[in-house]
């Protein structure tokens, strides 16, 4: 059995997008943090100014002075430099990899319900252009509220829903007549 299976149970699971990789980052109980697979020892204590932590992770010392954004974006100072990575939970990351639209998806001409559901609402327009991480419609499924979001900058074709509509997993939602790379 590998660590990634032991570690498949336990832990809060995140998915991390950061200097255009995508990481499994799982958090375990008794200081420990797996990242892609791989165990390392972690603690991580708050300090001034908000959002300012002393990050210990395996033995070595960061600084660091995480801001959220909109979106599950995050702007992190690190050792004097700042990066920018998007956190999804693991029931968001499931979203985005069910509907059709996946993070980096060229060429991706349609987006598909990712379970059933009710169309809440339809935040995007037909003609109008939608930028990666913009909210393309919300769908309600067993009362949660879910976002599906345009993977890259794309044009809205046509809109194939309207709030009130029920609609079936794998349903075509919203056509795009181009889709750009993120």
């Amino acid at each position: 059995m590998t660590l990634r299976q032991r570690e498949a149970g336990r832990g809060t699971r995140y998915v991390v997008f950061l200097l255009g990789e995508e990481h499994e980052v799982v958090i375990c109980e008794r200081g420990e943090v797996v990242i892609d697979g791989c165990r390392r020892e972690a603690s991580v204590a708050a300090t001034s100014p908000p959002g300012g932590h002393s990050l210990l992770l395996d033995g070595a010392s960061f600084q660091v002075l995480a801001r959220p954004g909109s979106r599950g974006q995050w702007d992190i100072d690190i050792d004097g430099g700042t990066v920018r990575a998007e956190v999804l939970d693991e029931r968001q990351a499931r979203v985005r990899k069910l509907s059709a639209v996946a993070a980096g998806a060229v060429g991706t001409l349609a987006l598909k319900a990712p379970m059933p559901g009710l169309v809440v609402q339809v935040a995007a327009r037909e003609g109008g252009v939608v930028e990666r991480g913009a909210t393309v419609l919300i769908v309600e499924a067993m009362k949660m509220e879910n976002e599906l979001r345009a993977a890259g900058t794309a044009t809205v074709k046509r809109i194939l829903v309207k709030p009130g509509d029920a609609v079936e997993k794998g349903q075509i939602l919203v056509e795009y007549a181009e889709v750009d790379a993120p």
